[in-house]
């Protein structure tokens, strides 16, 4: 399980973070903090998830950039938008079962899709009436579905933009502690995502495109 703790110095008004991680007893495994130089990696996170290669991928509002880090702690890439060097504000983030990283970006209200390496490949969802703002983000790995959560209008959207063959079809490889899962094999530049119509599901249940949150 990770976690993450920041502390905001109101002296400096530097603001530092970090991620750990704790194993199934509730014991500390592991801390991380800084990149390779030394220099702190995080200031404002709000969302944690790992990869399925076992990168930890970091949404950092505050430094405006997805933080992502190898399983062991070494610093990896940093994710500052697209096109490079532009402003991004992320919030909700997961990733899929091709492990590409989808990103909310409150600034442009869109969901941004990179690769496990960091190279933009798509907005997956543009700037809409219906969205209003994409908030917070969930991949079922089991329908293939992606949960958008609204920031506005307190609604759930679901959409679909990999197939159940799209994850069968693709390479499998362990991970370091042992389990398969997914890796990323070549992908379109483009993708276009489609909301589900009320379509059954193979349990024959049927599953709203948007759900009115709580």
């Amino acid at each position: 399980m990770y976690m993450y703790m920041y502390n905001d110095d109101t002296k400096t008004h530097k603001v530092r973070g970090k991620v750990t991680r704790y194993n199934q007893s509730g014991q500390l495994t592991q801390t991380i903090q800084y990149n390779n130089t030394g220099r702190g990696l995080y200031r404002g996170l709000r969302y944690i998830t790992e990869n399925n290669n076992g990168d930890v991928v970091v949404s950092d509002f505050v430094s405006g950039a997805v933080v992502v880090t190898e399983r062991g702690g070494r610093h990896r890439f940093t994710y500052t938008g697209h096109p490079s060097g532009s402003r991004l504000w992320p919030y909700g983030i997961c990733t899929d079962a091709l492990s590409h990283i989808l990103v909310c970006d409150v600034i442009t209200h869109t969901v941004q899709m990179i690769n496990k390496d960091g190279q933009f490949l798509s907005h997956l969802l543009t700037k809409s009436q219906e969205m209003g703002g994409p908030w917070g983000l969930s991949y079922d790995v089991n329908t293939h579905r992606l949960w958008v959560g609204s920031e506005y209008n307190k609604k759930v959207c679901v959409f679909r933009y990999i197939t159940r063959q799209d994850a069968l079809t693709d390479e499998h490889r362990p991970r370091p502690d042992g389990d398969t899962r997914y890796t990323t094999h070549p992908h379109n530049k483009t993708h276009q995502l489609k909301e589900d119509k009320h379509r059954p599901r193979p349990d024959e249940d049927t599953m709203s495109s948007s759900t009115q949150a709580i």
